[in-house]
Parts: C-alpha cells; structure tokens; sequence
C-alpha cells in the first residue's frame, strides 16, 4: 500500500476517535507540534523514519520529548504507528490529519507565495477577499521564494492566481518569441 493511502486511514482513523473523545482540538494542536517539530528539525524527522533505530528507542523519544505536551491520544496514536512500523510516514500522516481537520471544520488553506514577507494587515485583507470568495473560512498559509521578484502568487486548493513580476515577465518573452510583425523594408 501507498504513503498516501497509510496517512490517509492512520488520520482518518485518529480524527474519528478525537470527534468521539470530543478532543479533536486539542489533538489538531498537538498535531500541529508533531509536524512543526519534524519539519523544524531534519535530522530528527530522518531518526525517527530509520528503519535501523529500534522502535522501543523511537517511543522512547516520543514519550520524552511529547509526553507532557500532547493528549494521552495523541501521544498513543504516535506509539501505534511506531509500533507498526510506519514511522516513515509520520509526516505524510499529520498532514493528511491536518488536511482531514480543516474539511471538517470548513476551513480552506490559501497559501500565499510573495518575494518578501508580508505584512499582518495585508495578510488579513488576502484572508477576508478570498473567505468572501469561497464562502470559507480561510487559513493563510505563507511562502518566501525570491526568486518571484515581486508580486505575489496565490494557491487554494486546485486554483492558482500568478500576479508576480516573474510571471509577467515571462509572458512579455513568450510573447516576443510568437511576436507575427514582419516589417517590410
């Protein structure tokens, strides 16, 4: 079976037992340590997916470094996974738990991609135009890449919005590649 077919049910199945435990914040906030803790740290991320280190040693580490901060679920959801030996899709896991989250609580992530960091207040006048275009609740997601420019690209789910200058310029090269004028000296 796919990564993605394992994050799926390993997700699907800790959302419905955290709706049923009526913790499902609570365990969407731990979720979110979980992910930032991998993403933030690489080297622990590629730890904890070796198929070399012991799985005792792994929910060792768990139970140090998440113990008193996560939900006793949450942190056994953590141990089962381990436990069956797909730690190698942690990650995938608590995306697809987080993906999962936000469908249930009708929230839609818009992930903004602009050359510099941008300011609380125009976050904010983003994240109302485009709640207003979906009817959603939104969620900003934000992403530095230099190499835009200038301007800003916008991404909700399958629709993308290119307003930045390297689009543009782009555009202005393919059309003087197709430029038709053909003077007649």
């Amino acid at each position: 079976m796919n990564g993605s077919k394992v994050a799926y049910r390993y997700a699907k199945s800790l959302l419905d037992v955290a709706q049923d435990q009526k913790i499902l914040d609570k365990v969407y906030n731990d979720m979110i340590l979980v992910r930032d803790t991998l993403k933030e740290n690489p080297d622990f991320a590629e730890y904890v997916s070796s198929p070399v280190v012991k799985t005792a040693n792994k929910i060792e580490i768990a139970k140090k470094l998440f113990g008193k901060k996560i939900e006793t679920l949450s942190l056994d959801f953590l141990i089962l996974v381990a436990n069956n030996g797909r730690e190698d899709v942690y990650l995938q896991i608590v995306k697809r738990f987080i993906h999962l989250y936000d469908e249930v609580k009708g929230v839609e992530v818009a992930k903004v991609i602009s050359a510099v960091k941008l300011n609380k207040k125009l976050l904010s006048r983003i994240q109302k135009h485009v709640s207003a275009l979906t009817g959603k609740g939104i969620e900003i997601v934000e992403e530095i890449n230099e190499d835009i420019i200038g301007g800003y690209i916008l991404k909700i789910g399958d629709y993308q919005y290119d307003a930045s200058i390297l689009n543009n310029v782009q555009k202005l090269q393919r059309e003087f590649k197709e430029n038709l004028y053909d003077p007649k000296f």
